[in-house]
């Protein structure tokens, strides 16, 4: 309406995705599903029939390919006996994604609209990479660092990136958000200089 206008070949309609369990014999073997389609996992992703577990799409988590792999290796822990030594239930509310965009868009945890809607507090820093030294050398100062963090306490609850190599900087506040690290870890953290990842110990500053 604006009066802008975008040139392109292709245009693509996301509107989400159903599983695939034609042919699985999933209802004769008694395996339970939810209303749309996917099957009932708990924390080691088994199903109602203990020996039939469901990872990746089917199990109608994240459809990441990241968290398809970790349920995999869930599993196989479960099966081995694995899981009865010490270990972290999977939390899929704290697994990274990034859309592999012009410039990359990244991901993970809390979200700052989320925080608003539940009328929950938190301190909010973002730093753009043109104030990145790195960013400049490579001549793309495009995109910022966002940390979400507890003003009370100092620990990290999310954050977000836009920029270069967002999918591969947005691992170090994943890290922080899964072993609730505080900002203080990270921006007293020796990081190489020059390099983009310094965005992310200014932004926790």
């Amino acid at each position: 309406d604006d009066g802008r206008q975008w040139q392109g070949s292709h245009a693509i309609l996301a509107i989400g995705s159903v599983p695939n369990v034609e042919g699985l014999g999933l209802e004769a073997a008694g395996v339970e599903t939810d209303d749309g389609g996917y099957v009932r996992i708990n924390h080691h992703c088994q199903s109602n029939v203990p020996h039939i577990y469901a990872a990746g799409d089917l199990s109608g988590k994240l459809p990441l390919s990241s968290v398809a792999a970790m349920q995999g290796r869930k599993i196989a822990e479960h099966v081995m006996g694995l899981h009865t030594r010490e270990h972290r239930h999977l939390d899929y509310d704290k697994a990274a994604s990034a859309i592999f965009t012009e410039p990359e868009i990244a991901d993970v945890g809390l979200a700052e609209a989320e925080a608003f809607a539940e009328g929950r507090k938190i301190r909010v820093t973002k730093v753009p990479f043109s104030a990145s030294a790195k960013a400049l050398i490579n001549n793309d100062p495009r995109g910022f660092v966002k940390i979400l963090s507890d003003p009370a306490t100092g620990v990290v609850l999310g954050g977000s990136i836009v920029g270069r190599h967002a999918a591969e900087l947005i691992s170090v506040i994943a890290l922080a958000v899964t072993a609730n690290l505080k900002v203080s870890d990270i921006y007293e953290s020796l990081l190489v200089h020059p390099a983009l990842a310094e965005a992310l110990a200014d932004a926790a500053e």
